[in-house]
C-alpha cells in the first residue's frame, strides 16, 4: 500500500486537472462543467451577499428614513382635524310608473289559434 504524502490544496487541484486532461474529457463536456462551475460560483456569491450584515452607511440611511417617517407621523397626528361635513338630506325619488298592460291575453301553449269567421 502506498503512503499518502501531505499535499497542499493547490497541488491537489493541479493533480485533479491533470487527471481530467489525461482521461480526455470531450471539449463539450468540459465546457459544460466550466459553465456549471461559473453558475454555482454566482449563486454562492449571491447567498453570501444576502447573509452579510448591513454596513454602517446602510444603517445610517435607515435611521434617517425612520426619523423622517416619525416626523411625518407626528405632524399628521398634531394637525387639527377638519370638522365633519354635514350631509345634505337625500332627495326624494319620483314614484316609478307602472308599465301599461296589454288588453290581449296570451293563450296557453298547445292550444290551436281560434279560427276567424
Amino acid at each position: 500500500m502506498a503512503k499518502k504524502k501531505n499535499v497542499s490544496r493547490a497541488d491537489a487541484v493541479r493533480d485533479a486537472v491533470d487527471q481530467a486532461f489525461k482521461t480526455q474529457i470531450p471539449r463539450e463536456r468540459f465546457s459544460e462543467l466550466l459553465d456549471e462551475l461559473g453558475n454555482t460560483a454566482g449563486r454562492l456569491k449571491g447567498a453570501v451577499d444576502e447573509l452579510r450584515p448591513a454596513t454602517e452607511a446602510e444603517i445610517k440611511e435607515l435611521r434617517s428614513d425612520i426619523e423622517a417617517l416619525a416626523a411625518r407621523v407626528a405632524a399628521l397626528e398634531s394637525a387639527p382635524k377638519p370638522a365633519p361635513r354635514r350631509r345634505a338630506p337625500a332627495a326624494k325619488k319620483p314614484a316609478a310608473k307602472k308599465a301599461a298592460t296589454s288588453t290581449r291575453t296570451r293563450k296557453p301553449a298547445g292550444e290551436p289559434p281560434a279560427a276567424a269567421s
